[in-house]
């Protein structure tokens, strides 16, 4: 075929990972122009564009004139055949496809119903579906005006009757088989528009590019920049759903109010809470309205939005602490929450995630919600409060180190919740308390044995619960690059010189790949080789920086970490008396660097002289290992951290074997080669 993938050098793709788009539309929609067209926009390297017809023409002796006369079922198999190629030329060069193709012929105004030309095969290959649903009266003309094509004279009525079934049909098959579909009225492309407002390429771009593993990515990458956009002393991160638990509201209901039949509640009834569904909701919205129409249906949802009492008076509540961020993750509208909490007075300490239109660039899901909260904790180090009211939320909940649970008025709030939320506390072990909103008495799981305990949010010990001191703990442990760091520390027959090299690289490993995040960069000027000025980057407030490793033993990893900041200040402190008040005072931040922590008593020294010194200085502990006891809560560095706040652990490995070396085994000995002394 002539515009079909061709074999090229690249690995051959995994069939679950390929996309097989769909054009459809009746004959005369714009479907062949605009794959002519799309040639000076898109980047057709890894794209391939092709006809249905002229594969089928290729496949068949004699051609589409031979094909016109078989019989419906060889007509059948040789279309099976044709998507068939194409999927296995698809899978082999690893390019995505985007195949004109037809669902159904209606040339014969006085047939009762049309002929479906779609098979079974197409709806098991094709991931995405592209309709143009052009005006009947365009198609008219443009059949009338086609001088290279005798086609029947149709009414504009009968047009747009066929275009109805086609929708209608292919809508309920795309459903029905995991496709994502999409209709758009208009397929011209315009030149002299960036592509994201040309709306077929819009939707092209976003099949074409978009998958769950960068719609992951992209999630994590707004968390992120969430997080670092929070103060540099956050410890605990309040997560929030939107709908039904900030307000007892339904946002994409109220979208599709003026509808005779929900979308929303028709996709998810069918495809559940998955990606796809939650992609296709996307499309849903594209479909209904223009951006500017969008943010005006928008704005005029978030007027009639009035939040829970409860709930708006915690938020004003936590925000005011500088170490607790506050983040709503919601499957439904983002633009309609931002405007709802801007009207709140909450938008400058609140953050959203949330999508709603392809520009947002990702979907939130369930699972996206689940994973965001894993990483808040696992990459960010941060104590997680989540708090839901649907099943929907069960996966956040289920990660979050607290799990409550909103419960609005019987009559609003999730009729599927308590069979969910049973089965989540007596199958998954979900431990969560309940907290009863807009004047509700009716708690979940009434009378049962797992009823979730009560809890006020307007009391003031709730409040302090919430905002407690906690520490921030950030480790390397899983990472290939502290596995090999780890070797040559470990190593037995490592000692001396070469063991002090090894914690050297390991303490300017933690400096630059954690320290940076923990801490934070700022930007220097430096003179380039080419003879200008540059932009460079150094610690955040790095000349005004304390280094101090607990002597001697903890010297090499130190000067790793000096390595990497050289401006810091470099003071030994062999006992808690040798830090004075000269080497705090006016400074912004204290690492103190240890090797191994078995205890944490010495840690915990250090850092009550530093508070003495000064009580609200940054302090950070860097480590090679922290025996993870020292650190868990009810922990004297735990205890420590909830008392006085601004301190956090940096380690290369967090390890559960408590182990104290004498001599032979003792990493100061080790490193210096006294083993063997008295």
């Amino acid at each position: 075929m002539a515009q079909s993938a061709t074999t090229s050098p690249q690995a051959t793709a995994n069939p679950a990972d390929v996309r097989i788009i769909g054009l459809y539309g009746i004959p005369g929609s714009g479907k062949s122009t605009f794959l002519k067209q799309i040639r000076g926009f898109l980047n057709t390297e890894n794209l391939t564009l092709c006809g249905g017809s002229k594969v089928i023409e290729e496949l068949v002796p004699g051609g589409l004139k031979a094909f016109d006369a078989l019989t419906s079922s060889r007509k059948t198999r040789y279309r099976e055949q044709a998507i068939i190629k194409i999927q296995a030329e698809c899978v082999q060069s690893g390019k995505t496809v985007v195949v004109a193709g037809h669902l159904m012929f209606w040339n014969d105004a006085r047939q009762a119903a049309p002929d479906p030309v779609y098979t079974q095969k197409d709806l098991e290959t094709y991931t995405h579906i592209l309709y143009f649903d052009t005006n009947p009266n365009i198609i008219a003309q443009r059949r009338r005006d086609d001088q290279g094509r005798t086609r029947p004279e149709l009414s504009v009525e009968h047009l747009r009757k066929w275009q109805d079934e086609e929708k209608s049909l292919l809508r309920q098959l795309c459903y029905e088989n995991s496709i994502i579909f999409s209709c758009i009225v208009d397929a011209s492309v315009p030149h002299g528009l960036p592509i994201d407002r040309i709306r077929p390429l819009a939707v092209l771009q976003d099949y074409w590019k978009n998958c769950e593993t960068l719609n992951k990515t992209v999630a994590a990458q707004r968390l992120d920049n969430i997080v670092a956009s929070n103060h540099s002393l956050i410890e605990t991160m309040l997560v929030f759903d939107a709908d039904k638990t900030l307000a007892p509201v339904d946002t994409g209901e109220m979208f599709f109010k003026d509808r005779k039949d929900d979308p929303l509640k028709t996709l998810f009834q069918s495809r559940g809470y998955t990606y796809t569904a939650f992609r296709q909701a996307t499309l849903l919205y594209e479909e209904a309205t223009t951006d500017s129409a969008f943010e005006a249906g928008c704005e005029e949802i978030a007027t009639k939005i009035s939040m829970y009492d409860e709930i708006q008076n915690l938020l004003q509540a936590v925000t005011q602490h500088d170490h607790v961020g506050v983040v709503v993750m919601t499957c439904g509208l983002r633009l309609v929450w931002e405007k709802a909490l801007a009207r709140a007075g909450l938008s400058k300490s609140v953050s959203i995630i949330g999508g709603g239109r392809i520009t947002d660039g990702y979907v939130v899901t369930p699972e996206t919600k689940a994973n965001l909260v894993a990483r808040l904790k696992d990459v960010h180090g941060l104590r997680v409060i989540a708090f839901g009211d649907s099943e929907m939320d069960l996966p956040m909940l289920k990660r979050a180190d607290q799990a409550i649970v909103v419960v609005g008025d019987v009559l609003t709030r999730s009729k599927s919740m308590d069979g969910h939320l049973h089965h989540a506390v007596t199958e998954g072990g979900l431990r969560v308390h309940q907290t009863l909103v807009a004047g509700s008495t009716v708690p979940r799981l009434q009378g049962f044995l797992e009823e979730p305990p009560l809890i006020i949010l307007w009391k003031q010990h709730t409040i302090d619960s919430l905002t407690e001191r906690h520490l921030p703990i950030f480790h390397a442990t899983e990472s290939t690059a502290a596995k090999l760091l780890q070797t040559s520390m470990r190593d037995a027959k490592i000692s001396g010189p070469a063991l002090q090299e090894a914690h050297r690289r390991a303490g300017y490993f933690l400096a630059t790949a954690y320290l940076t995040n923990v801490i934070g960069l700022e930007e220097s000027r430096v003179q380039h080789v080419q003879g200008t000025l540059t932009t460079s980057h150094r610690l955040l407030n790095e000349q005004r920086t304390t280094m101090v490793p607990l002597m001697r033993g903890r010297e090499p990893m130190a000067f790793g970490v000096c390595e990497a900041f050289p401006s810091a200040m470099f003071v030994h402190a062999k006992r808690t008396e040798d830090l004075q008040a000269g080497h705090s005072r006016g400074q912004a931040t204290v690492i103190l660097v240890d090797s191994v922590i078995n205890t944490g008593q010495s840690i915990v020294e250090f850092v009550e002289r530093v508070r003495e010194l000064e009580p609200d200085i940054r302090i950070v502990v860097v480590a090679g290992v922290v025996q993870a006891d020292t650190v868990k809560t009810g922990s004297l560095i735990r205890k420590l951290a909830c008392k006085g706040g601004n301190l956090s652990v940096v380690a290369l490995r967090l390890s559960a074997n408590s182990y104290k070396g004498h001599k032979a085994t003792d990493t100061g000995d080790r490193l210096f080669n006294t083993t063997e002394v008295d």
